[in-house]
């Protein structure tokens, strides 16, 4: 497979693409981006834009696949694919933004992150319907491990010389903890990893900016639900929220707190 370039879009879907819960999961805030010259419509994007926002989705590259298809609060989250060389809706596309790792007991599970994001004008309400209308088929195949906890050894943060991305490691382990969205987990497991293995610097976050929306979008969901006691953590929290919005310019209010309970 040759390595795609981040922003690479697909009006067809190229391989086998994976996303939790997508015939039931109600969109996120930090899904999609309201337009800034009428907020009744969201934002739409040209093919090949690098910095598309829209719904998560991923290609795993090994066999057996560890879809997370865990059992939380007592209820199956589903997954559900969408078969290779399906045509999207017109006005959608997939738009590639990073490879992603994610760690389980069996071993390290690789994957490319796509989202599917509008390329023509519509409302929020047509663009949600849209993803659910796409020909969606429920995955049999089950995760060979559902974790309560992200992998993690004494090690992880040997050569992680950015303290920031010591206090976002430790951030991810909470969230994952935290939140009953089967792609928040996906998302977290894939930032830990990055961090562990990688050893990346805080600069690295900021140069990939899908993989720095995703850390926004989490810490500030995750920063709706923490208690005031939990001093450590909100510093932790409102270091890394704040060199974000310096650089990006994103706002909490642009990200939906859902619920994570």
């Amino acid at each position: 497979m040759e390595e795609l370039v981040s922003g690479t879009s697909f009006t067809q879907a190229p391989w086998l693409t994976h996303r939790p819960d997508a015939m039931l999961q109600e969109l996120h805030r930090g899904d999609y981006k309201l337009d800034n010259l009428d907020n009744r419509y969201i934002k739409y994007y040209r093919v090949n834009d690098k910095n598309a926002k829209g719904i998560s989705c991923f290609v795993p590259l090994e066999t057996p696949h560890n879809i997370p298809n865990e059992r939380l609060n007592m209820m199956e989250a589903p997954c559900y694919f969408l078969p290779e060389e399906t045509f999207l809706s017109e006005g959608l596309a997939l738009f590639y933004t990073h490879k992603m790792k994610l760690r389980f007991p069996e071993g390290i599970q690789t994957g490319l992150h796509f989202v599917i994001a509008p390329t023509r004008c519509m409302t929020k309400e047509d663009y949600e319907q849209a993803v659910k209308d796409l020909s969606w088929q429920l995955c049999t195949i089950k995760a060979s491990a559902e974790m309560k906890e992200l992998i993690s050894h004494d090690d992880d943060l040997e050569g992680v010389e950015d303290f920031r991305m010591s206090e976002l490691y430790w951030l991810m382990e909470i969230w994952h903890m935290q939140t009953v969205n089967a792609m928040d987990r996906i998302h977290a497991n894939d930032i830990h990893t990055w961090i562990a293995l990688d050893k990346p610097s805080f600069q690295d976050l900021l140069q990939h900016e899908p993989r720095a929306y995703i850390v926004f979008s989490s810490l500030v969901c995750m920063n709706s639900s923490l208690p005031a006691s939990h001093i450590t953590e909100l510093i932790y929290l409102g270091d890394i929220l704040g060199e974000l919005n310096d650089v990006f310019g994103w706002k909490k209010e642009d990200v939906c707190t859902a619920s994570v309970y």
